[in-house]
């Protein structure tokens, strides 16, 4: 049953099995890099289809005039592969030259309407098994660098997506909320999920359970989020993000259940107001040029070069999920007062630490006459509160939104908790990188995972640049972007 389904997405995966049966196929049919007319080994092989007793050839081949592709199919297949002598054979390479020559996702939509059509004799089955057969062995040409778009793959997966993933409708629990809330163009009693938000709706969190949701630009990140919240009313919600927009958008058009709060505000509670209370608190980024004020000056070195470098190094200690600051943290480069990048010696690295720990001592000292030169930044109270241990009580699990730009010190915090968490984001939307996010998501080990892959910002061919440049320059092949 659906072999072809089953071998696409085994190949994927890279599992042995699929990888030796497609290579057999690509060899037995000529299918290399060096046959320069290796697409007709791919036709060759669509031609000799498994084909059921029912379907008539000529039947599907007579629905298939109506397409503006057929003529130009019928004349190539006759001129190219006049071997073919059986209409069955005929019938397949036909289909399969009407794909290649496909410039869109419109002219495979219309094929596949022509072949559903009732003139037809061919099943659902029969016609999702021939495309996700051409996909699998177009995937295999691209791997073996054979020159072929991958336009052809794309437009094939994208019918396949839209053919099998028809959205389901799911009534809102707290309609009236949600009404008054959003914006008039987005309001409505009932909101169309895609089959990829409706499995994770099935997912009912539990304690230690960690959810990863591998997001891509807008396909829907927050409206799955709410939609969860809603059908689990009986849980209690924490949405905490770095972005404070975010957060405050989120109290706007999240259930009661659910309270909405910034990574930074949840330390600023626990730790930063004692600071503020003392004056001890800065809400701007530490200067370099403050640090220079509190560092001693060394003979051959200049001042603001190593401020620079204590700088990076509170930085990246702030940034780690580490208890205290060592050479790790210090910078493998600097650039000197010529503009060239020299690396920063073992010596040097010695003095960084044991002036930034000076300074980080001084920051964090609360108690008698404390000198107000020494203020704690914000991504200094969110050190202290990590290295606090803090557990966020009072939740059944917590939304983790944008994970993708928390630091290590913020996992380090949401691994500790012994809620359920679920974390959504897009690791190709790194922005806080900045602030030391490294993209721990990325490689945070999780319970369950789960996608989220059609766009509802663009169409298919905006969508198909998007993934083409995935594609392209981070190699990322095994799940593809579409639009809405």
């Amino acid at each position: 049953f659906i072999p072809w389904k089953k071998l696409y997405h085994k190949y994927l995966m890279k599992e042995d099995t699929a990888l030796h049966r497609v290579e057999i196929i690509l060899r037995d049919f000529a299918i290399t890099k060096e046959n320069k007319e290796c697409i007709l080994g791919l036709i060759r092989y669509v031609s000799t289809m498994f084909t059921g007793r029912k379907v008539n050839p000529s039947a599907v081949l007579q629905c298939l005039r109506s397409h503006h592709l057929f003529s130009k199919a019928e004349i190539c297949v006759a001129s190219k592969l006049p071997h073919l002598q059986s209409r069955t054979e005929n019938m397949w390479a036909t289909i399969a030259v009407m794909v290649l020559f496909s410039d869109s996702v419109r002219d495979i939509q219309k094929l596949m309407a022509c072949l559903q059509s009732p003139c037809s004799t061919l099943s659902v089955v029969e016609v999702t098994e021939v495309l996700y057969c051409m996909a699998t062995l177009l995937y295999a040409m691209r791997d073996r660098n054979i020159a072929i778009t991958n336009r052809i793959h794309y437009n094939i997966f994208y019918c396949l997506y839209l053919m099998e993933n028809s959205s389901t409708t799911m009534k809102t629990a707290e309609e009236d909320t949600m009404i008054s809330h959003c914006r008039q163009d987005l309001c409505c009693p009932e909101i169309k999920l895609t089959h990829e938000q409706q499995r994770i709706l099935n997912h009912k969190i539990e304690p230690d359970q960690i959810v990863k949701i591998m997001a891509f630009a807008g396909t829907g990140k927050t409206s799955t989020l709410v939609k969860y919240a809603e059908k689990f009313a009986d849980l209690n919600f924490l949405y905490v993000t770095f972005n404070k927009a975010a957060a405050d958008r989120g109290k706007s058009i999240f259930p009661r259940n659910v309270t909405c709060k910034t990574f930074h505000s949840l330390a600023y509670g626990s730790v930063g107001k004692q600071y503020k209370e003392k004056g001890k608190l800065n809400f701007s980024k530490m200067s370099v040029y403050s640090i220079s004020f509190l560092i001693q000056h060394r003979e051959g070195q200049s001042l603001f070069i190593r401020a620079k470098t204590v700088s990076k190094t509170l930085e990246n200690f702030f940034a780690s999920p580490d208890e205290e600051i060592c050479e790790e943290h210090t910078p493998v480069w600097f650039k000197n007062t010529h503009g060239n990048m020299n690396r920063v010696s073992p010596q040097e690295k010695k003095i960084i630490v044991e002036e930034a720990k000076e300074i980080w001592q001084n920051m964090k000292d609360l108690n008698g006459d404390v000198e107000k030169k020494y203020k704690l930044p914000c991504d200094g109270y969110l050190k202290l509160w990590q290295l606090s241990k803090p557990q966020l009580s009072g939740y059944d699990a917590i939304f983790v939104d944008e994970a993708q730009d928390c630091t290590p010190a913020i996992m380090d915090v949401v691994r500790a908790q012994t809620c359920g968490i679920i974390l959504v984001g897009d690791p190709h939307q790194l922005i806080y990188a900045f602030r030391g996010a490294t993209n721990t998501f990325h490689t945070l080990p999780h319970t369950h995972g789960y996608f989220l892959t059609q766009s509802f910002r663009f169409g298919p061919e905006i969508a198909y640049v998007g993934a083409t440049i995935l594609d392209v320059c981070k190699k990322m092949r095994n799940k593809t972007l579409v639009g809405g």
